[in-house]
C-alpha cells in the first residue's frame, strides 16, 4: 500500500494525528452529541484502557497529546481517539484549552474530561453528564469526596491537601463544592462557549471554577469513585501540585479581586498600626516614658495598610470597569 493510501485509509478512521490547530480547523464542520476529551503526558499505560473504556458512553473521543516522550499518541490511535497534539508541554491547563477549542469547533452538545492515567473510572460518566444533559447543570464536577466511602483509597495527606486547596477556591466565590480540583467534570454547550480560560497550568481547575462563577454558569457535583493503587501515570508530586495551585489562586485573587488581595492586608496593617501606636501613647500618658521606636513602626505599618486600602479600591474598580467593557463587547 502506497503512502497516500495509508494516510487516506487512517483519514477515513478518523485515527489521524495531526497539529492541534490544523485539526481544529478540519473539524468545523463536524457535529458530535457528547464528547470526551483527554488530556494527557506520558500516559501510555492507561490511556488505551481509559479510552476503550469510555467509547461505551461516548460518540467521540479526543486526546490531547502535550508533548509526550512515550507512546501515548500510537496507543491513543490504536484504541480509536482522535489525537491532537503539541509539540512541547504547555502543561494541563494548555491541554485542556486545546479540548475546549475543539469541541467549539465540533458544536458538540456536551463535553466531559476525564485524565488519561487510569485513576477516573470511564464507567462514571453517566452519572457525572447526567446533570448536564438533563438541563440540571453547566458544569458537573465528579467528587471523590461528596459520599462518605470507607473503601476510599485517597491517601490521608492528599486529602488533606485537597480541602485546602477547596478552601481557598471556593472562599472568593461562595460555592460550596467538596472536590475543586477534580479533573472528571462535564460541561454544556453554554459552559463550552463561555469558558474563555489562561492558565496553561494544574491551576485550570480552579480557574473554570472562577470563570463559571463570573460567568453565572451552575455548578454541581456529582460522586465518582477513584484508583490510587497500580496507578502509574504521569503524576504530579502532592506538595509541588498544592503549592503550584495556590500560587496561581493568589495571583487570580490579586487580578480578579484585588480589593480582596490588597485591601484586606491593608486594613489589617492599618488596624495593627494604629493599635501599636495607641499602646505607645498609653504608656507615655501613664509613665511619662516616650518611645520613639513605637511611634516611628506605627506610623510606617499604618501608612502602608492605609496605601494597600487605597490600591485595593482603585484596582478593584479598574476590574470591574474591564469586566463591564467584556461584557457589553467593547
Amino acid at each position: 500500500m502506497t503512502e497516500e493510501q495509508q494516510q487516506k485509509t487512517r483519514e477515513q478512521r478518523g485515527r489521524k494525528t495531526t497539529s492541534a490547530d490544523a485539526q481544529i480547523q478540519s473539524t468545523e464542520d463536524e457535529q458530535t452529541n457528547l464528547l470526551v476529551g483527554i488530556p494527557a503526558y506520558n500516559e501510555e499505560v492507561g490511556i488505551g484502557s481509559t479510552i476503550l473504556a469510555a467509547q461505551r458512553h461516548a460518540d467521540h473521543i479526543v486526546v490531547v497529546d502535550d508533548g509526550s516522550s512515550d507512546d501515548t499518541i500510537e496507543i491513543a490511535k490504536q484504541a480509536g481517539a482522535t489525537v491532537l497534539q503539541h509539540d512541547t508541554n504547555r502543561g494541563k491547563g494548555g491541554a485542556v484549552k486545546t479540548i475546549l477549542e475543539f469541541a467549539r469547533s465540533t458544536e458538540c452538545e456536551n463535553l466531559v474530561l476525564i485524565d488519561g492515567d487510569g485513576q477516573h473510572k470511564p464507567s462514571d460518566i453517566p452519572q457525572v453528564i447526567g446533570p448536564v444533559t438533563d438541563g440540571d447543570a453547566d458544569i458537573v464536577i465528579g467528587s471523590r469526596y461528596l459520599e462518605t466511602d470507607a473503601d476510599d483509597e485517597t491517601p490521608l495527606y492528599r486529602r488533606f491537601g485537597q480541602r485546602i486547596l477547596d478552601v481557598l477556591t471556593t472562599g472568593r466565590t461562595g460555592t460550596k463544592l467538596t472536590d475543586t480540583q477534580s479533573g472528571f467534570r462535564a460541561f454544556s454547550a453554554d459552559a463550552i462557549d463561555s469558558l474563555r480560560l489562561q492558565t496553561d497550568g494544574i491551576g485550570v481547575e480552579s480557574e473554570m471554577i472562577d470563570t463559571a462563577v463570573r460567568q453565572d454558569l451552575t455548578i454541581e457535583e456529582a460522586s465518582i469513585d477513584v484508583r490510587y493503587e497500580g496507578i502509574d501515570g504521569q503524576t504530579y508530586n502532592p506538595l509541588h501540585h498544592g503549592l503550584t495551585v495556590v500560587t496561581f489562586i493568589l495571583k487570580l485573587v490579586r487580578d480578579k479581586h484585588p480589593l480582596i488581595f490588597f485591601g484586606l492586608p491593608g486594613l489589617l496593617l492599618t488596624v495593627a498600626g494604629a493599635l501599636y501606636g495607641l499602646d505607645a501613647i498609653l504608656i507615655y500618658q501613664s509613665t511619662g516614658t516616650f518611645y520613639p521606636a513605637k511611634v516611628l513602626v506605627s506610623g510606617f505599618v499604618t501608612i502602608i495598610g492605609t496605601l494597600g486600602i487605597f490600591c485595593g479600591l482603585i484596582l478593584n474598580r479598574i476590574s470591574n470597569m474591564i469586566d463591564r467593557v467584556h461584557e457589553v463587547g467593547i
